[in-house]
């Protein structure tokens, strides 16, 4: 049964789900009507000195796949149409590299600023975990539409912790852009 998480809520993966190795990161919103936004979702995998491990750790749709292999991002859905995930991104725990203490999962409107676009023009927006062994999902997070003008909010992060693994339903909302991340986390 999938754990429904609010805001700075969290749960122990390792303690929940022992065995969960191939999570399914689902994110998925809904535009307004007659709202043009195009959204991309990133992951930085982090390291202790809370830095991508290095550039090529900074997964997003410019560079698909960690150079471990551990996390792939399956691709930019430019509409958001449809029901269900709109981009996802895959996450092999075991296969992430020793150096790593955590993932954030970032989903940011593309040149929300310039454009004067923002998560106000969206709703029902959510990031699921997904166990894609056991065939379920896990938990999942649905954010409030308490970001009316930011341009890009923290999903969620994956965080190793005494090693075990913690999912934290983050929520937090900025208008750095994408590059004001890369810029702190690189």
């Amino acid at each position: 049964m999938s754990i429904s998480l609010r805001k700075s809520e969290s749960i122990n993966l390792t303690q929940q789900e022992p065995g969960l190795r191939r999570i399914l990161v689902g994110l998925g919103w809904e535009l307004l009507p007659s709202s043009p936004l195009d959204l991309d979702s990133s992951a930085f995998i982090i390291g202790e000195n809370n830095k991508v491990i290095s550039e090529e750790y900074f997964v997003f749709y410019n560079n698909l796949r960690s150079p471990d292999g551990a996390v792939q991002h399956t691709g930019d859905n430019r509409t958001g149409l449809g029901d269900g995930d709109d981009e996802v991104i895959l996450a092999t725990l075991d296969l992430l590299s020793p150096q790593a203490s955590q993932l954030f999962f970032l989903v940011s409107v593309h040149d929300g600023m310039e454009r004067k676009h923002s998560f106000g023009m969206l709703q029902k927006a959510y990031i699921r975990l997904y166990d894609m062994d056991a065939k379920r999902e896990v938990a999942r997070f649905n954010l409030e539409d308490d970001h009316p003008k930011a341009t890009e909010v923290i999903f969620g992060k994956i965080i190793r912790s005494n090693g075990d693994w913690k999912f934290l339903a983050d929520g937090t909302g900025t208008n750095i852009g994408l590059q004001g991340y890369v810029d702190i986390y690189t």
